[in-house]
């Protein structure tokens, strides 16, 4: 309207921008975009915010400055899951299922072969003979790629595979990429590469880590005796997790499986768990449930203006209860609006919970802190040492300038025993802002979200799950950070070419730059 021309591209559009890096990949995120330091009347046609992370706004729609998304990228970049879990729990047959099926999507399955039992051979027989990086092509369209070098190299070929494909048929080449990982492997690094390297940062996007725990198993791998300082694995592997696949709930009785839940929740209170059992029925779990989750994206955490970092992750079955042996059903409720006595979170005195909490949580009536999901009171508790708790500032906007200094103080102090973390702050720079962040180790990533409503009062949340973090302490740290006064000037990052970055652009380097902002 108002005498505008039509656009070429819509909202949600893949294109290609020019920039002083050269062509870029990204998507159109805004129309007739304007900025207060724009002359009167002037508008840019789009703002596109970069695959890199970077938002920019081109300044005419015209093919010389942005143009259609073309080849492997037209699509996004490919997401990838991180597959893991002790050794039996599952990883396997979920594996062999998603080679096997005639879902309709094409997957590269990478199997990193040391000391695990490796896919079903019957699906490779009569393919290519295996090498350092062999990948196959299986009946169903999928890739499986067998590992025993670089992770990098692998990827690589993928792509390389992918792109040959897009070249010769129509449709989408390859709608993501799962990386198994060995029983005892840390997701960590693997997520990390995704982050540090060139090539893996334009094709590839983390797209979440999946955990399958073993139902009948877990608790006596979480509880078995330990050399002293030696990490937890089925604890660490739990505490990465953006899914838990609780397998074999059909092998165990309804109080083994609340325990098994409460055990879960004493270390990742914020992870959505589905119940299942991979061995009878692996078609019970939709694909599109497991893989193209977008864990890992921020615009996604921005855009959810009602989530509540301090509720715990929803618990359901993804098959009929009675073909299961236990009763964990997930509420999946905020805390405070909890009015079922029944429920696990604990209206009375107990603390059996699995996230600490600072003496001004105000998760129920009265004084319990239980989160336990099934029905009755959580009971199961084991200290691991690995847990996770909800830092949270009400009702005042956070300094920005106090902010960074809380995640550089942080990742100086923590980063190797820090496993996840994310957040949604209010940030005055110097109109107060919605900011989100997550990150893995040392690994963070910060963006700016749209302005703080103004019909929604004023909270900052920051969950940090890890080993040995002091819940007092960084709660009190997160306290400090509230803002005295709006004197914060927000710093203008300088354009390229035709485009300039808005105010407020993020820095996103590696840490402890890309933890700050402005």
């Amino acid at each position: 309207g108002g005498g505008k021309p039509e656009l070429r591209f819509q909202v949600g559009t893949r294109v290609q921008c020019r920039t002083g890096q050269g062509w870029l990949d990204g998507t159109v995120v805004k129309l007739w975009y304007r900025e207060a330091r724009f002359r009167p009347g002037q508008v840019a046609p789009y703002q596109v915010k970069l695959d890199m992370g970077s938002l920019i706004f081109a300044p005419m729609d015209d093919d010389k400055v942005i143009r259609a998304a073309t080849g492997l990228l037209a699509d996004g970049k490919i997401p990838v899951t991180v597959l893991t879990g002790f050794l039996g729990s599952g990883k396997t047959t979920l594996l062999n299922y998603i080679l096997k099926a005639q879902h309709g999507k094409r997957y590269a399955v990478i199997e990193n072969e040391i000391g695990a039992v490796g896919v079903d051979n019957l699906l490779l027989e009569g393919y290519n003979k295996r090498t350092e990086e062999s990948i196959t092509l299986l009946d169903n369209g999928c890739l499986c790629c067998t590992v025993r070098g670089d992770l990098i190299d692998a990827i690589k070929g993928i792509v390389k595979a992918a792109q040959e494909r897009a070249e010769k048929e129509e449709g989408k080449p390859l709608d993501g990429i799962l990386i198994e990982t060995t029983g005892m492997a840390d997701p960590g690094p693997i997520c990390k590469t995704f982050h540090g390297d060139d090539f893996t940062v334009r094709y590839c996007k983390i797209d979440g880590v999946i955990t399958v725990v073993d139902a009948a198993h877990f608790i006596e791998q979480l509880t078995r005796e330990r050399s002293e300082g030696s990490v937890n694995e089925s604890a660490q592997q739990v505490a990465y997790a953006d899914k838990v696949l609780l397998n074999k709930v059909d092998a165990v009785n309804a109080e083994k499986l609340q325990d098994t839940l409460d055990a879960i929740r004493g270390v990742n209170y914020l992870v959505p768990i589905t119940q299942c059992s991979l061995g009878k029925t692996p078609d019970a779990i939709p694909i599109g449930e497991l893989l193209g989750i977008d864990a890992f994206d921020l615009g996604k955490l921005a855009d959810s203006n009602s989530l509540d970092l301090s509720v715990c992750g929803e618990v359901k079955e993804s098959a009929p209860a009675e073909e299961h042996g236990g009763h964990g059903q997930g509420h999946g409720h905020g805390h405070e609006d909890c009015k079922d006595e029944n429920c696990g979170h604990g209206h009375g005195g107990g603390h059996d919970h699995g996230h600490e909490c600072s003496d001004d949580c105000n998760h129920g009536e009265g004084e319990g802190h239980a989160h336990g999901h099934g029905h009755g009171k959580a009971k199961f508790r084991h200290d691991s040492g690995v847990g996770s708790f909800v830092c949270e500032v009400k009702d005042t906007p956070l300094s920005q300038k106090k902010f960074n200094n809380f995640m550089g103080s942080l990742l100086q102090a923590c980063a190797a025993d820090l496993y996840r973390y994310k957040g949604i702050i209010a940030i005055a720079s110097p109109e107060v802002n919605q900011f989100v962040l997550q990150g893995v180790h040392e690994m963070c990533e910060v963006t700016e979200g749209d302005p703080w409503p103004k019909d929604k009062p004023y909270k900052s949340q920051v969950v940090l799950i890890g080993r040995n973090l002091d819940s007092a302490k960084w709660q009190a740290e997160l306290q400090s950070v509230r803002r005295k006064e709006l004197r914060t000037v927000c710093a203008v990052a300088a354009g390229c070419c035709a485009f300039a970055a808005p105010r407020g652009q993020l820095r996103r380097r590696s840490m402890p730059d890309s933890a700050r902002i402005g």
